[in-house]
This record gives structure tokens, sequence and C-alpha cells, in this order.
């Protein structure tokens, strides 16, 4: 990355942060930064401070979803077997 490309301010920094498409919650912690960044909370430590909030939220939120989905194929192939068995 030449020097001329490289973010130089905070706001740069997150700007340059790529959100896929279809990741509302990221896009949205992205944008909830940047606001705050034009208010003036330009610090990089709190930016990273208000990231790691909403972060470990998803992250808890995708962990709850991924255990349920676990549990949900698990009763699926119990039911599969069940009904292999009886054929």
């Amino acid at each position: 990355m030449s020097e001329e490309s490289a973010p130089h301010t905070t706001a740069e920094v997150v700007e340059s942060w790529t959100v896929p498409a279809g990741a509302t919650q990221a896009g949205l912690i992205r944008s909830n930064i940047l606001v705050a960044i034009e208010q003036g909370y330009d610090d990089p430590q709190l930016v990273a401070d208000l990231a790691v909030g909403p972060l470990v939220m998803a992250l808890g939120k995708l962990e709850v979803g991924l255990a349920e989905a676990r549990r949900r194929i698990e009763e699926l192939e119990r039911a599969l077997a069940e009904r292999d068995a009886r054929s």
C-alpha cells in the first residue's frame, strides 16, 4: 500500500473497513463509529472501545445461533436415522 493511499485519520481507517453486503450489524457498528468520529470522538482508543461492545454482542448472538443450528441438525440426523432404521 502506498503512502498516498494509506489512511491517515481515524475516520479514514474506519471508512477503509470493508463490510460485506448483507452484514447489517457490522455496517451499523461502522456507521455508528463514523458518527461518533464526526461528533469529535476520534481518539483511536475510544474508537476501539466503541467497536468492542457491539462486536461482543454480535459474537454472542452468533454463538447462540450456531448452537441452535447444531441442536437442530442433530435432531434432524436422529429423525433420519430412526426413519431409515424403520425402512
